[in-house]
């Protein structure tokens, strides 16, 4: 028996037996190669791939359709496939070529540290190029034919390894590598089956066909248990699915006060894969879509990509609002050209700032929200406004784009509600203004708000100390600015990490705040304090 640790991908406790999946990917043919031929390969592969990846999708719930779009559009990508065509004409053949742009493709956002979701979508560029690679190489894409359900070991897996897999077949999944916000790992927690990652690669050397405890809440497995450990963990599989059961219930409940105070749950999203996760932990809608995690590097998506994009996020939320904030590039920062110089400063031209400094691709969000917004219940607010000068002017730019799309007969939603997201302190402290010139609803973002009141980078650890976004100076903020949207009625929610802390929500409704936005995982935690209260 021995214990092996990683970290937790999506939560519960199994016992079963492994499978180790492996990824073969072969490139080598033997030359000389005609390009012409290799070209016909290439097209021929990318057609099957694309059909198998929308097969996938039909399957797939509406968070995990995007993971498997992403990767038919990624096949599609202009730039990425002419380099794969230069190599193929270079006298390389198409398999190689393929894996070569792919790798540096994936390689590109691999080395985005400072954004954690673009590294992730390097495994997708990873998964598309060996699917099309293995078509060319007549190499099977359906891994596993199994007759009873296992734990799948691998070293890391691709999105598409989870519906290569017969339904019903997975218990559990162990990886060497990985991450716990991996396009594989969110699809194992919307399909719940308990995973964890980085357990090494030791684990993988002798692990196929042997027992295993998964214990992924733990972040931990034990390979070979012996009949103490197996029965501990049988009674505890009992005792969680007893457990849930009251979760359920509680998922139930409605969302209100020991005396009777509704408040509103909402869930920080970066989009359709996240959204549905959201949605089955009892979030009530969406009230922080990142938009700037669906970037590519070094493009911005076409007014048709995006309004595709929001589409599939509405379709995520079942009829639940949904609030888009528009590009921040200065926290979700994606595009390696999207700054230079002063402009990355943190204090520079974020949000709404560098928005207004780039028009045409302010108007192309702007037109692809307000299309997708007669497709559902979607609302639009703007980051970093520090005035009314930036509000008025943003709205400018809206009354621009209604007008653009009315002359170009598309269908849109008129009446599209705005909003102002307050992340600075001067924002809040005339947000009076905000409410007299006709802002929709305010959101205030603790994340941006705490640090620029306390002066306290959130991301320095020695500063840690000084980051505190219940503190007297961030209450007297909100309250001014809950005394502000009273005059009008206008909603204001919170929303940020230190709203997924249940001590500071119970603060904030105290305050007088009634919606909050948090993580997903954290619903049902933030869920249970406030009932409580």
């Amino acid at each position: 028996m021995k214990v092996y640790k990683g970290s937790c991908a999506s939560p519960g406790l199994v016992l079963g037996q492994v499978s180790r999946l492996e990824h073969h990917v072969e490139t080598t043919t033997v030359g000389p190669f005609k390009p012409s031929r290799e070209l016909q390969l290439l097209t021929d592969a990318i057609r099957t791939a694309q059909d198998e990846l929308e097969s996938m999708a039909d399957r797939a719930a509406p968070s995990e359709q995007a993971i498997f779009q992403f990767q038919s559009m990624m096949l599609d990508d202009e730039g990425m496939m002419n380099e794969v065509r230069f190599c193929i004409n270079a006298g390389i053949g198409a398999a190689a070529a393929m894996n070569q742009v792919g790798q540096r493709y994936a390689d590109q956002l691999a080395n985005m540290k400072d954004n954690p979701y673009m590294q992730l979508r390097s495994v997708d560029i990873l998964d598309a190029s060996r699917r099309v690679i293995n078509i060319i190489t007549n190499r099977p894409r359906m891994w596993l034919a199994l007759d009873h359900p296992v734990i799948l070991a691998a070293e890391r897996l691709m999105p598409t390894d989870l519906f290569s897999v017969p339904s019903g077949m997975i218990l559990g999944i162990i990886t060497a590598e990985g991450s716990g916000q991996s396009h594989a790992a969110i699809i194992a927690r919307a399909m719940n089956i308990p995973g964890i990652v980085q357990v090494g690669r030791d684990f993988l050397d002798d692990c196929d066909g042997r027992t295993v405890i998964l214990d992924a809440t733990g972040g931990q497995c034990t390979l070979d248990p012996d009949a103490a450990a197996r029965q501990q963990a049988e009674t505890r599989i009992c005792e969680l699915q007893r457990e849930n059961e009251e979760m359920g219930q509680l998922h139930a409940l409605p969302s209100r006060t020991k005396d009777g105070q509704p408040f509103e749950l909402l869930a920080n999203c970066f989009g359709p894969e996240d959204i549905d996760t959201a949605m089955q932990s009892g979030a009530q809608g969406v009230g922080l879509l990142r938009t700037g995690y669906m970037m590519l590097p070094g493009r911005i998506l076409d007014e048709q990509e995006q309004y595709f994009f929001y589409c599939s996020c509405l379709a995520a939320a079942k009829g639940c609002p949904v609030t888009v904030r528009t590009f921040d590039f200065g926290s979700d920062r994606t595009i390696s050209d999207a700054y230079q110089g002063l402009q990355s400063s943190k204090l520079g031209l974020r949000g709404i700032r560098n928005s207004l400094r780039q028009p045409h691709q302010f108007e192309t969000q702007l037109c692809a929200l307000l299309r997708a917004a007669a497709r559902g219940p979607l609302r639009v607010m703007f980051p970093m406004v520090t005035n009314v000068e930036d509000w008025d002017a943003a709205m400018r730019v809206v009354e621009r784009c209604r007008e653009h799309l009315r002359e170009r007969g598309v269908a849109f939603n008129e009446d599209t509600k705005f909003g102002v997201m307050l992340s600075v302190p001067a924002a809040c402290l005339t947000a009076e203004e905000f409410v007299e010139h006709g802002v929709d609803f305010l959101v205030v973002g603790t994340n941006d708000l705490t640090q620029y009141t306390h002066a306290a980078d959130r991301e320095l650890a020695s500063a840690e100390h000084y980051y505190r976004p219940a503190s007297k100076a961030m209450k007297k903020l909100i309250t001014m600015v809950l005394n502000a949207a009273k005059v009008r009625n206008v909603p204001v929610t919170i929303c940020g990490l230190a709203v997924g802390n249940p001590a500071n929500t119970v603060q904030y409704l105290q305050l007088g705040l009634r919606s909050f936005s948090v993580s997903p995982q954290n619903l049902l935690n933030v869920k249970k304090a406030l009932l409580e209260l």
